[in-house]
């Protein structure tokens, strides 16, 4: 056979190839999208997501995807890491923040997941992993977080720079700067959904802060939203959240007090005096539980930096504060950190905004209260006896609000 037949026979397999993949093209964009994967083609339907993940360290082989719901985290999913990559897909009606977590660490990786690809760069410190996605929602999401990286900066920086010069004038300047810090904080997430009237992430702000903002400042930020996006119905829910705050406040009836016959009571539940306590605080000074109001719930809680279960049981507490804070409830922090520059740093990137912290460097608090491991939490009542101890969880969510009814 002379070269130009072979040439013609090849030409004619190129064009029916060619043919064959155009139709193959065709019948792929109806409805769905073609995901790039280096291992192979996925197709990602329109409410599907797909988190494809890389790692350089040989120490990570699992990877497990949490849901936060309720105030609790619950593991959704798990993958082995396969040549240092893994993956998830699943369906997604609206965006939400997901974590990942690994076999090396109890600390957890907050991302956003919406119906997109979503890259994911997993370091063995899993707080320094990162992600990038090409979606709007996407890029809001991270430009927000990365403002909100910086704020917790600066607050570190704060201590840092008072070099262990713990002067009257010094703490003072610190106590200023801090408070002007988180006040710049609020007004940038306020500002952030004001100039995002359209962003989905912007009603999830608002939703994130129901338990923060007033009344007027929430209804004010929700009716600058687009009536697009406030017809969608998870942005229903967040409005239907606010009329009931709304509602609350102009139906609260004054309280009547009903005095009734005295009764004898056949059991006293007995409660032990509160043991005195006193440390150092993260500006120097000297804290005891005498500096908290009396005819306050305290929850004592014992923590360190290096601690798993303590960081992952802090957003609870987080939420606990600024739900019953208002009432009358208060927490006092002890921890167990040998190096205050972990302490302070926790302190700011966990948020623990309120102002009772003390450092027990030489376990002296935890023996007087016989802890033996962390966490541990008990709670004092209004007269300054311990009520409750090793509790968690919904009981004692359940056992603060039955203090502040007493």
């Amino acid at each position: 056979m002379t070269i130009y037949p072979r040439l013609s026979l090849l030409f004619i397999c190129i064009i029916m190839f060619s043919c064959d993949q155009f139709n193959s093209t065709k019948n792929n964009t109806s409805n769905t999208k073609v995901i790039d994967n280096p291992n192979k083609q996925i197709a990602l339907l329109d409410n599907q997501f797909l988190i494809k993940g890389s790692s350089f360290s040989d120490a990570l082989t699992t990877v497990y995807l949490h849901q936060y719901e309720n105030k609790i985290h619950k593991i959704i999913d798990s993958v082995a890491i396969t040549d240092k990559t893994f993956s998830f897909k699943g369906v997604i009606t609206t965006p939400k923040e997901y974590f990942l977590s690994s076999n090396l660490s109890n600390k957890r990786f907050k991302l956003l997941i919406d119906s997109s690809t979503i890259n994911v760069f997993l370091a063995e410190n899993i707080e320094n992993s990162s992600t990038f996605s090409s979606t709007k929602i996407q890029k809001e999401y991270k430009a927000y977080n990365q403002k909100m990286l910086e704020f917790r900066t600066k607050g570190v920086a704060l201590y840092y720079n008072l070099k262990g010069n713990f002067s009257s004038k010094n703490i003072e300047k610190l106590k200023k700067d801090r408070s002007k810090l988180f006040s710049d904080q609020g007004s940038y997430t306020f500002d952030f959904i004001k100039t995002h009237p359209n962003s989905y992430y912007a009603a999830m702000l608002i939703d994130q802060n129901l338990d923060l903002y007033p009344n007027t400042k929430l209804r004010t930020l929700f009716n600058g939203l687009t009536d697009n996006l406030k017809s969608l119905t998870e942005v229903k829910l967040v409005d239907s959240a606010i009329s009931a705050k709304e509602a609350f406040v102009d139906t609260k009836l004054p309280v009547v007090v009903v005095v009734k016959p005295t009764e004898t009571k056949s059991y006293e539940e007995y409660r032990p005096k509160a043991y005195s306590l006193s440390g150092k605080n993260p500006y120097g000074e000297t804290m005891s539980l005498n500096s908290i109001p009396r005819g306050k719930v305290v929850l004592l809680d014992f923590w360190a930096s290096w601690c798993g279960p303590c960081r992952a049981s802090n957003p609870n507490l987080v939420a606990l504060y600024n739900k019953y804070n208002a009432d009358g409830f208060e927490i006092m922090s002890v921890s167990e950190d040998k190096g205050e520059a972990e302490w302070m740093t926790a302190i700011n990137v966990d948020n623990l905004n309120w102002n009772y912290h003390v450092l027990d460097k030489n376990k002296s608090i935890a023996f007087r209260y016989g802890v033996e491991s962390i966490p541990f939490k008990l709670l004092i009542d209004k007269k300054g006896r311990i009520a409750s101890e090793k509790i968690s969880g919904r009981k004692l969510e359940q056992r603060i609000k039955e203090l502040l009814e007493e």
